[in-house]
């Protein structure tokens, strides 16, 4: 079947090709969808129906004359028509079991050679034909419906015929789309569509161009957020990956008040578009995220209330503004990190005791008062649950920069092997100022849950000659063995000082004379014993915290101290001498000469 002939009027043919008809079909259903072709098909049909029953002998019987233009026309190669037609003499019209069959109906053909096997019918023209020649000949709207084909796997494609006031209740849904429209009126809805479609893609445009010249000339977030508002009217929030908001513009305190004591409950996702869609108490929300390499940065969402609704083309906008967005976290961490290493330097050469003569003359330039007295600071950062991830220290002291930036802490940071330190100037009360940090490292450890924070602070100093002595004071606190947030190096007293004015060496001889037998910390039995010391006296020497601690009985405390007084030739009921015991082994534990860690599995 190489050609399909249709006839446009008395005068002239038209002569089209199956391929031709093929691709018609597809610029069709590419541009105007499936949906829309099936009726476009169906008209045009009835169209050529139409015209070919005019020209049709006036006395030839209905079935022969709709079969013999189908098979002359090379729609199909034979048609078989069951039933009849009949005119009444009150001039009504009867369909009586009307059905038929088309036999290598083209359109099955076609689609089998170029789509192969289809899920519904596909012969929509030779039915649009078929309705369109029958409804001429009697003069009244006559339906022909495909319920079988070939195209989807059927053995013969069978049609069946009905006025159309029959088919409604069955059919309802296909006859509307079938007399929808004609089909100068199908391209003129499509013309429209199409000019609709490009007056919002220019609309767009500019959207985003003005909102990217905003980025470019280094307009903040809340000015661009404040543009787009400008722009749309509709009421625009910017939220962090942990729900803390960055910008928002348009609502009034009561939206804010309902949006902050309810939670919005998520309606559905569209992954064609990357939007979600969430239903509150009296309202909606439509939620975008904020992208950079691939990584969830903040959320950008257009809110609606009082039954406003939602347009079908919002989506387009909140995805630029999302992405307009993004490029102004970019531009700000960039600029955060070349001020954060601008800083992290002038630690850096403290640290390294490198040109800090005129180290002060810098101070000027950092963004807050920087000004003694100073204090130190250690922080050590360590796992909750054992993992193979890799702390990245520095992504950990751009937080923590970040956050004291948000609590207007004036400090600096830098790396210091696998810890951070921190440098701060005490503009106020040092209680305050310990009460604000000890709320940020909470913060910190709420953001990094598996992570767990400890923080030793070095008594204060005026003068840079003394910065070295107060790292050391900090690493000291830092490591006292306080299970502490935050540890002072002030309120250590005589174990801060002993650990940062006595060698190694001498810590050791010392240990190793208060010890006696117990200092072998490779024989596990011993250093067994030696965690019960520690955890007895750290108690106040009272059994019943000791043995809800080391989960023993009372008779093994018991029986486990009265081992270690004879291997230690002491009597732990010597106040002074208790004290002293656990002042040394403190004091091991702060110089990492000992850990007691394998017992707080």
């Amino acid at each position: 079947m190489n050609e399909v002939l249709f006839d446009s009027n008395e005068t002239q043919n038209i002569l089209m090709s199956a391929n031709a008809f093929h691709t018609l079909k597809n610029n069709l259903f590419n541009n105007i969808g499936s949906y829309k072709t099936k009726g476009f098909l169906f008209r045009l049909g009835k169209e050529f129906g139409l015209e070919s029953a005019k020209k049709n002998l006036q006395n030839q019987q209905t079935e022969k004359t709709v079969g013999k233009r189908h098979s002359r026309l090379g729609h199909v190669k034979d048609v078989i028509f069951m039933g009849e037609i009949v005119r009444h003499p009150d001039g009504t019209i009867e369909c009586k079991d009307t059905w038929g069959q088309w036999v290598e109906s083209f359109e099955a053909q076609l689609h089998l050679k170029n789509s192969g096997l289809a899920d519904e019918c596909v012969c929509h023209m030779l039915c649009g034909f078929a309705s369109g020649a029958l409804t001429y000949e009697f003069g009244e709207s006559i339906i022909a419906v495909e319920h079988k084909c070939v195209a989807k796997g059927d053995s013969a494609c069978e049609f069946e015929v009905r006025l159309e006031r029959d088919w409604l209740e069955e059919k309802g849904d296909l006859i509307h789309l079938y007399q929808n429209d004609n089909i100068l009126s199908e391209l003129e809805m499509t013309y429209d569509a199409l000019v609709h479609h490009k007056q919002m893609l220019e609309k767009i445009s500019l959207f985003q161009g003005q909102l990217t010249q905003k980025v470019t000339e280094k307009h903040s977030m809340d000015e661009i957020v404040e543009t787009a508002y400008e722009l749309l009217n509709i009421p625009i929030l910017i939220e962090d990956i942990h729900g803390n908001p960055l910008s928002q513009i348009g609502f009034t305190e009561e939206q804010e008040l309902l949006i902050k004591n309810t939670t919005a409950k998520l309606s559905h996702i569209s992954d064609k578009h990357n939007v979600s869609h969430y239903e509150g108490e009296k309202y909606w929300k439509l939620t975008a995220p904020v992208l950079i390499n691939k990584k969830d940065y903040a959320t950008c969402s257009f809110f609606y209330f009082d039954g406003k609704q939602m347009d079908e083309n919002d989506h387009l906008f909140l995805g630029r503004i999302s992405t307009v967005v993004a490029l102004c976290i970019l531009y700000e961490e960039a600029q955060f990190e070349e001020q954060q290493r601008m800083r992290s330097s002038l630690l850096e050469r403290l640290i390294h005791n490198r040109n800090i003569k005129y180290i002060e003359s810098y101070y000027k330039f950092l963004p807050f008062k920087f000004q003694p007295p100073f204090s130190t600071g250690i922080i050590h950062i360590k796992k909750k649950k054992k993992t193979n991830e890799m702390i990245d220290v520095h992504d950990q002291m751009t937080q923590l920069a970040k956050v004291a930036r948000e609590w207007d802490l004036p400090c600096i940071f830098a790396v210091l092997g696998e810890e951070i330190a921190l440098l701060n100037s005490h503009n106020s009360d040092k209680q305050e100022w310990k009460k604000k940090v000890t709320k940020i490292f909470q913060k910190m450890e709420k953001h990094n849950g598996n992570y767990e924070y400890s923080l030793g602070i070095s008594g204060t100093f005026s003068n840079f000659k003394d910065f070295e002595h107060s790292l050391k004071e900090a690493r000291v606190a830092q490591r006292f063995p306080n299970e502490k947030l935050l540890t002072d190096y002030e309120e250590l007293g005589m174990i801060g000082d002993i650990v940062k004015n006595m060698s190694i060496d001498q810590l050791q001889e010392m240990a190793k004379k208060t010890l006696k037998d117990l200092y072998n910390f490779d024989d596990p039995r011993k250093k067994e014993l030696l965690h019960t010391l520690y955890v007895y006296l750290l108690n106040s020497q009272r059994l019943k915290e000791t043995t809800d601690e080391l989960a023993l009985s009372i008779g093994g405390v018991q029986y486990r101290i009265k081992q270690i007084e004879e291997q230690m030739q002491i009597s732990l009921k010597n106040a002074s001498t208790a004290a002293y015991i656990l002042l040394v082994i403190q004091v091991l534990i702060l110089t990492n000469s000992l850990s007691f860690e394998e017992f707080s599995k």
